[in-house]
């Protein structure tokens, strides 16, 4: 055995514990504390762990193979050329665990398309908000990951030197022997979860389903020919995939004399409890002569299902066929037929989430589409703001217009200037990095209600420019949040995280003002899939709301409300909530959630799943409405 090989063979086993001890970690989140399922996870979390190190180490065997020393002397560049491309891998292995259990504790899911789509659509990175502080962090620390690396590889170079004083077989034959147990291991381990799988063994498939980059083995074909009787119910559920067959029939509508100016503000992660005469004062004010919504919630807890459920009244699981296909929805298309000027801007991106594919879509010429992404979030909304103020000041009344302004500012970091403070015990610097949000998660809070307070001003603007321009007596003016936020009431901080649909990342705040509705609050519960039937039926569509929506309109209550975001559907009816996946992509199995937003345990949940069986049919029924 030569030097390099020994050095290798220590390295890897150094490797080997730290990719054991990163997997460990994920184990809190194992649901069910049985010892079978413990031993199931310890054993999977050996087996994975050397199938993470299995292309460190194959990159070792052939390079080592491939400038194996001929005599005594190891050249240097020799050296450079074998453990150089190991301690590169082997940093990349490591960080791809690490990024991905640092993902899990925030949110409950791994690195997956949706993280791949965030990494390769442009527009992605730049919403996650990362500060300058934060992004210098993250450089720091993974050199200071490949210093260690290195140094550990040429300490372990250099303790190889000396050759064992009794050599032999030993070694190796250890070796060969610990690779067969592994391999032997996964074998087990896949064992149990492809059956698992087939009978339904949600316990061994939610304790596999916290390790990342799963196998998810399956052996279907092979049980069903030995005779195992499968899972009652599907382990897959895909809901609206297909061609999209959208609206059911044409859309007609009794013309108008004059079509109202609609001006559609959105705001990011702008949760319902923002809305109060401390915080939003001008909400607050307008609220006096508008529609409002006490009881509203959001489509989705994601950008992308918010946003898709208010445009559109349709459930989450048609997102992706419709971006797929570029289907615009039947109101955009409705306000193109009648003559709209469109103005939309964002402070961040019409590609991420992607707007221009749905919403958006191939919008007719001189459409204005604005993307402000550079520099501070809220300095791009008050830019964003003077441009719609100078739009307005110059508008001259022939066609009418649609104007739509996405807010950024609150956002994580949640940013604002500093007269918009009215929290000053804020926290100052958010680095991600180095976020403990034990301690510091009330100081961000703060953050994110000081940016609220900002973005209140910068809509204060718009209403005084309608008001002094005696403008508002003929404009729809709509705000919302596209979703919710949670600051660690549940135990979580941000919005979107796996199958979970708490109170703070889906109810948001409505203000709708339609000219001629007196003003009026409302305390019934209400979705944004409602949005699109109310503003049809002002706009004098005559068409069955059937055809193009899901939902009735703002001025009644649905029957349930139904949730989504990249993998999971949620059914809230009544105080308790009804989770399952619908992409395919999860093992499939039912989650209840009760009135405080606790998930039951796995012998309680029936009676929750029986109590929404009547909607759970429903929702699966319009989930195929729109699709052939």
């Amino acid at each position: 055995m030569t030097q390099i090989q020994r050095a290798l063979r220590r390295f890897y086993l150094v490797m080997f514990v730290v990719l054991c001890l990163l997997l460990v970690q994920f184990w809190p989140y194992i649901e069910a504390p049985e010892p079978s399922v413990l031993l199931f996870t310890a054993l999977s979390s050996l087996a994975y762990a050397a199938i993470f190190l299995s292309p460190v180490m194959l990159t070792g065997w052939v390079l080592e193979m491939l400038v194996r020393p001929r005599g005594e002397a190891i050249p240097r560049w020799k050296l450079a050329l074998v453990y150089g491309p190991v301690c590169l891998l082997g940093l990349i292995v490591v960080l791809l665990v690490f990024i991905d259990l640092q993902l899990f504790k925030l949110y409950e899911y791994h690195i997956n398309a949706f993280v791949w789509n965030l990494v390769t659509t442009p527009g992605g990175l730049a919403a996650l908000g990362a500060s300058q502080e934060t992004i210098s962090t993250v450089v720091a620390l993974v050199a200071v990951a490949a210093l260690v690396l290195a140094v550990l590889l040429l300490v372990l170079h250099r303790a190889a030197a000396k050759p064992p004083s009794e050599p032999g077989r030993s070694a190796p034959r250890m070796a060969a022997s610990l690779a067969a147990l592994l391999f032997l291991t996964l074998l087990v381990t896949e064992g149990v979860y492809a059956f698992s799988a087939y009978t339904g063994k949600e316990s061994y498939l939610q304790a596999a389903s916290v390790l990342p980059f799963h196998l998810n083995t399956s052996a279907s074909s092979l049980l069903g020919r030995l005779g195992v009787a499968p899972a009652e119910k599907s382990n897959t559920l895909k809901l609206a995939a297909g061609k999209v067959s959208y609206p059911l029939q044409p859309i007609t509508a009794t013309a108008r004399d004059k079509y109202p100016n609609i001006i559609w503000l959105t705001a990011e992660s702008f949760r319902w409890d923002l809305f109060s005469a401390e915080i939003t004062p001008n909400l607050w004010a307008f609220a006096k002569t508008s529609l409002s919504f006490k009881r509203h919630y959001s489509g989705g807890n994601r950008t992308r299902m918010g946003m898709f459920s208010m445009f559109y009244g349709l459930h989450a699981p048609y997102w992706y066929a419709f971006q797929k296909q570029r289907v615009r929805p039947v109101l955009i298309d409705l306000l193109i037929d009648k003559g709209y000027l469109f103005s939309l801007r964002t402070s961040q991106s019409f590609t991420y989430p992607e707007l221009d594919d749905t919403v958006f879509a191939d919008m007719p010429a001189g459409t204005l589409m604005q993307a402000l992404n550079e520099g501070e979030p809220w300095r791009r909304d008050e830019q964003n703001i003077d441009n719609i103020l100078a739009e307005l000041a110059g508008a001259d009344g022939t066609r009418p217009r649609f104007m739509f302004m996405f807010f950024e500012a609150t956002h994580a970091p949640y940013t604002f200037p500093e007269s918009a403070v009215i929290r000053p015990d804020y926290l100052h610097e958010v680095n991600y990095a180095k976020l403990d949000l034990l301690t510091n998660v009330d100081a961000i809070h703060q953050r994110y209600i000081n940016a609220a307070h900002f973005v209140d001003a910068q809509v204060g603007r718009i209403l005084d420019a309608l008001q002094a321009s005696k403008q508002l007596a003929n404009t729809v003016v709509l705000f919302t949040g596209d979703h919710g936020e949670e600051f660690m009431e549940n135990g979580h901080w941000g919005h979107g995280h796996g199958n979970y649909f708490p109170e703070e990342q889906i109810r948001v705040p409505l203000l709708l003002h339609l000219p001629g509705y007196p003003a009026q609050s409302f305390e019934h519960v209400t979705s944004h899939l409602q949005i699109p039937k109310t503003l049809m039926d002002y706009l004098g569509v005559s068409t069955p709301a059937q055809a193009y929506t899901l939902a009735g309109d703002l001025f009644q209550s649905e029957d349930f409300l139904v949730l989504g975001n990249y993998n999971f559907m949620g059914i809230k009816n009544g105080d308790s909530k009804l989770v399952f996946p619908f992409t395919g992509s999860e093992f499939f199995r039912y989650d209840v959630y009760d009135g405080q937003d606790k998930r039951l345990r796995r012998d309680q949940r029936q009676a929750g799943i029986d109590a929404s069986s009547t909607a759970l049919k429903r929702v699966i029924a319009e989930s195929r409405r729109f699709v052939q």
